[in-house]
């Protein structure tokens, strides 16, 4: 069964809020993230947990009149019931009369207000300078649109040097996935590779029906809940997402270097460059480079849901708009598609053993490693001993692992670290070999294993 009402992980993000509450002190903190990432969620259980008042934006002529409808009921005010706030100053001023005593204050969606009153953060930070600042109130001012939240931050902003925290919500760690459904490890990787870390496509997806009904329901029909997905979240923070779309259907199709995502998308390599940056600042790209390299690299798509999306929806558009069923065309891609994200998971998970001291030393340099059509899949690179991974969404024999660990040692010589103690690494799907001592090896249930919590 789903567990709808679970708060799955979180803790880091509660204990700072927490904290910023407890420390008695004017808090004025800034939380941002993207859409569906669990912001609402998570500032709902802080408001309840400190009888705080949680105010929602939105884009209507109206906020004020219903900012005022919530702090008449909060604060039982019969006058501010029958007299609405007219004005921010006027807001601001009722905040700063009631934050004598210590008083939680979020207001969700804050780009919406500074949108609709284009000196709203002026007339905060001038409230701030004069009262608010020397008050008991922690007010955070959240946003789905990083951009904006960003904006907020810079030195141009009338609020730059206010802030006393900034926290980013992002992903749920993939671990935390098997807290959330009742199913077998390898169904929760198939969802993983297709919806992220992302707590509400978590809850959108209905265990009781396979990956492929998921599909359909959620992503990949016409009228269905997160078909435009990509597309809205892209026009909240860019002007013009056309160009964007082709940079990222060029990457999740396999053009990964600059010039060949240049010439797929048909952008000139001179204006590229702003693309991809603009994408790696709102968390859609990522630039990986090979273990011990210092320049060039190769882009891929940090969210799996734009991965997936771009990958097999996008293109595959004017085929769902005639009612077409694509998940026969996915079939046929699909377990390479899980392979690839498997192999992400299990880095992450190398990484982790590595922060814990569970390697045999902690390596400086840990990643993926390639070089002249040759390529390792985890490579750590220590003061001491070199490590070779490599990862198989598949089961293994003990005759695969010895083959593995053979065309381990014949890439290794490409490395060029002096390192005479190599150390071999397996993680697969399922290991049927219980043969010890020739490498370290790790399946499924290690990679979710309960102690990087």
């Amino acid at each position: 069964m789903i567990l709808t009402s679970k708060f799955v992980d979180r803790g880091e993000e509660m204990k700072y809020l927490e904290n910023k509450y407890k420390s008695g002190k004017a808090e004025l903190i800034l939380l941002y993230g993207r859409r569906r990432i669990g912001k609402t969620y998570l500032l709902q259980k802080l408001v309840k947990e400190f009888d705080g008042v949680y105010l929602l934006a939105e884009e209507s002529e109206n906020v004020l009149e219903d900012f005022s409808n919530i702090l008449a009921d909060k604060f039982n005010d019969v006058v501010l019931r029958e007299n609405p706030l007219r004005s921010w100053n006027a807001f601001f001023s009722y905040l700063v009369e009631k934050s004598k005593e210590r008083i939680l204050v979020v207001i969700d969606e804050v780009q919406y207000i500074a949108k609709g009153e284009k000196g709203f953060l002026s007339i905060l930070q001038k409230h701030w300078d004069s009262s608010l600042q020397y008050s008991k109130i922690m007010l955070v001012l959240c946003s789905s649109t990083v951009s904006f939240m960003e904006g907020v931050m810079s030195y141009k902003s009338p609020l730059y040097g206010r802030k006393t925290g900034s926290w980013e919500v992002t992903e749920i760690p993939y671990y935390y996935l098997p807290d959330f459904f009742n199913l077998n490890l390898e169904e929760i990787v198939r969802i993983y590779s297709v919806f992220g870390g992302v707590p509400q496509y978590w809850s959108s997806y209905d265990p009781n029906k396979n990956i492929w009904e998921n599909m359909r329901e959620l992503v990949i029909e016409k009228g269905s809940r997160y078909y435009e997905e990509p597309k809205y979240l892209l026009k909240m923070e860019l002007r013009d997402v056309s160009r964007y779309f082709a940079v990222l259907r060029s990457i999740a199709q396999g053009s990964t270097r600059f010039g060949e995502i240049a010439n797929k998308s048909r952008i000139d390599n001179n204006s590229l460059g702003k693309y991809l940056s603009v994408l790696e600042d709102l968390g859609y790209v990522v630039v990986e480079r090979s273990v011990r390299a210092k320049k060039g690299g190769i882009y891929q798509i940090k969210d799996n849901f734009f991965d997936f999306w771009f990958r097999y929806v996008y293109p595959n558009r004017a085929n769902i708009e005639m009612g077409m069923d694509i998940v026969p065309l996915i079939k046929d891609d699909f377990n390479v598609y899980v392979g690839k994200k498997f192999e992400e998971l299990a880095r992450k998970y190398v990484m982790i053993l590595n922060a814990h001291g569970k390697l045999p030393e902690k390596y400086e340099s840990m990643g993926r490693w390639w070089h002249k059509g040759e390529e390792i899949d985890i490579v750590g690179i220590g003061k001491r001993t070199l490590l070779l991974g490599e990862v198989k969404w598949k089961t293994l024999s003990c005759r695969d692992i010895e083959n593995i660990i053979k065309s381990l040692e014949q890439k290794a010589e490409h490395i060029g670290h002096n390192s005479k103690e190599k150390n071999y690494l397996i993680v697969a799907r399922k290991i049927n070999c219980k043969r010890e001592g020739i490498a370290q090896l790790y399946d499924l249930n290690d990679v979710f294993s309960p102690f990087p919590r």
